[in-house]
């Protein structure tokens, strides 16, 4: 779970905060009387769905460690980040389930089953979604850069 929230929102500390947050909620929602039949589909998709509000609530805000202190400071960072930044750019232009798809569940080598049962993708479409996915992400690449 804290591996998905680190990929998700880039700061380590937000993710363990959003990991405990999840197990809070896992918690009330157990102590009330809900019975969770997955138990690990639900506390990752739980996780998921936090980071995909912090994520939101998060647009347009950029922390005052990203900018730089000067002029070179800020070409040195262009030249070195510039592929990375564009990565970043194409993945944004994704839809937050392909993102999601892409950079956590596919990346983290999940099997297509356990991909089914995160996301709520049938099992037999998991291929096809993930293979659409990474063509639009590569479409995307090339109209930005790479």
């Amino acid at each position: 779970m804290f591996s998905i929230a680190s990929k998700m929102v880039n700061d380590k500390n937000v993710a363990s905060d959003i990991v405990q947050d999840v197990f809070v909620y896992y918690y009330e929602k157990t102590q009330g009387g809900h019975v969770v039949e997955k138990n690990r589909s639900w506390l990752l998709r739980a996780t998921i769905n936090k980071c995909i509000d912090h994520s939101k609530s998060r647009k347009g805000f950029m922390s005052l460690d990203d900018l730089p202190q000067n002029e070179e400071a800020l070409e040195g960072k262009q030249d070195r980040n510039l592929s990375a930044e564009i990565v970043k750019k194409s993945l944004g232009q994704l839809k937050s389930q392909e993102e999601m798809l892409l950079v956590v569940l596919y990346s983290e080598r999940y099997s297509y089953k356990e991909i089914s049962e995160i996301t709520g993708i049938r099992f037999s479409s998991v291929g096809k979604t993930l293979s659409r996915t990474l063509k639009k992400l590569k479409e995307l690449l090339i109209k930005n850069g790479i």
